[in-house]
């Protein structure tokens, strides 16, 4: 069988069209060979007997060997990017521009602003020693992939920094289109934010993530949530109630409604009249920002709700479990009460002494359970302050005033 000496830029692609045969049948007739895709200067590698021997072209090195590449305007390759494989014998031996704009989103000014990746295209075309150029696409794809350009950025950001260098009229466009629905969505909430916010958060969101020091931060939906969370304005210009609970009047759009929603459940659950200022200003802000982010949602809030209500009146937790409201399970002895005050039970204050002495009453078991409507009643009538005032209690004290007088005969 005949014979011939690897050279330098030799591959057994070459080889093997040199001297019409296929690498297969060259493999076949060097059981030594054990990875196609390698092969060493000097080798001998026998051909298969139906092949005549001849010298393989050297392939033609583009740059100068340790020669810093210049990179030249794309080219629409007239054969399509092989595949990546480790095991299929592979016939492209030339790497080019556009092969690296279709593998690898690399346009020519990307190229020109990264050195590491202009010294893995020289790796590839040459070496700076002149070993000659690296033909297998597998290796080529792994000295790409150990540059900086590659390892400390993401697939999206290389095809954002690539349409932005080859396609800059459409780049510019689309970039505008998000900037303009970041805009909307801040304004749908009542919230501000500046031409430059939004062009960043729009350039953010092209790039769907990043990667900073060495971790990935995606910028997506949830992301753009959490800034317009950030960006709520609770300024706090007036009070609200006799407990004089804060109001938010930088509150609009959407936001104004969400906080009509929490203030309604606060009320509906006695949060806003059973806690201090402080506590219900943390909760009603920590709230809003959550609703906002997507990090809470109303059955969560909810949750919370029936949790202090609960806790606060413990002998109503079973009406409470069933589904009801706090100011829902307290309402038959807040109308008892009313009655007495002559007020409207809306405007009790759950967190009235006599309110808690009436529906938290600890009976010899150590049971805790509300006491009944009658004695609830009762319970009312002690409250001087309220009571007295009522017309009830005047007509009360006329009747026993009169009745005294009468006794004593002033009355006739």
């Amino acid at each position: 069988m005949a014979q011939v000496t690897v050279k330098k830029g030799d591959t057994l692609s070459a080889i093997a069209k040199a001297n019409k045969t296929t690498v297969a049948a060259i493999a076949k007739a060097n059981p030594q060979i054990k990875n196609v895709n390698v092969i060493r200067v000097g080798q001998k590698v026998t051909l298969p007997t139906a092949a005549k021997p001849a010298t393989p072209a050297k392939p033609k090195t583009p740059t100068v060997p340790g020669t810093p590449i210049t990179p030249t305007t794309p080219t629409t390759p007239t054969t399509p990017a092989p595949t990546l494989s480790t095991t299929a014998a592979q016939t492209v031996d030339k790497f080019s521009m556009a092969e690296l704009q279709k593998k690898y989103s690399i346009a020519a000014a990307v190229l020109k602003a990264n050195p590491s990746l202009q010294d893995a295209l020289n790796k590839i075309l040459g070496g700076p020693n002149g070993e000659g150029m690296i033909t297998d696409p597998y290796l080529q794809e792994q000295i790409i992939k150990q540059s900086d350009w590659y390892r400390t950025q993401t697939d999206k950001q290389r095809q954002f920094d690539y349409a932005k260098e080859t396609n800059p009229a459409q780049f510019q466009a689309d970039l505008a289109a998000n900037a303009q629905e970041i805009v909307r969505k801040f304004a749908a909430n009542g919230l501000k934010i500046t031409a430059q916010e939004a062009i960043t958060y729009g350039e953010q969101m092209m790039k769907s993530a990043v990667i900073q020091n060495g971790k990935v931060i995606s910028y997506d939906a949830n992301y753009l949530n959490q800034m317009m969370a950030n960006a709520i304005d609770f300024t706090q210009t007036g009070k609200v109630g006799t407990a004089d609970k804060v109001v938010y009047t930088k509150l609009s759009g959407n936001l104004e409604t969400l906080a009509q929603s929490l203030y309604k459940q606060a009320w509906d659950y006695g949060y806003d009249k059973t806690m201090s200022n402080a506590g219900f200003t943390n909760w009603f802000e920590t709230s809003m920002k959550g609703l906002v982010a997507g990090t809470l949602n109303a059955a969560q809030i909810d949750d919370q709700l029936q949790a202090r209500a609960k806790s606060f009146a413990p002998g109503l937790s079973n009406l409470i479990d069933q589904g009801q409201t706090l100011r829902q399970a307290a309402d038959p002895w807040l109308q008892a009460m009313a009655d007495v005050w002559e007020t409207d039970a809306n405007s009790i204050d759950l967190n009235d002494e006599y309110v808690q002495r009436a529906l938290n009453v600890t009976d010899e078991k150590g049971n805790v359970q509300p006491v009944n409507l009658y004695d609830a009643k009762k319970l009312a009538r002690r409250n001087k302050v309220k009571f007295d005032g009522t017309q009830q209690a005047k007509e009360e004290k006329t009747r026993i005033a009169n009745t005294i007088l009468r006794d004593f005969g002033f009355l006739g």
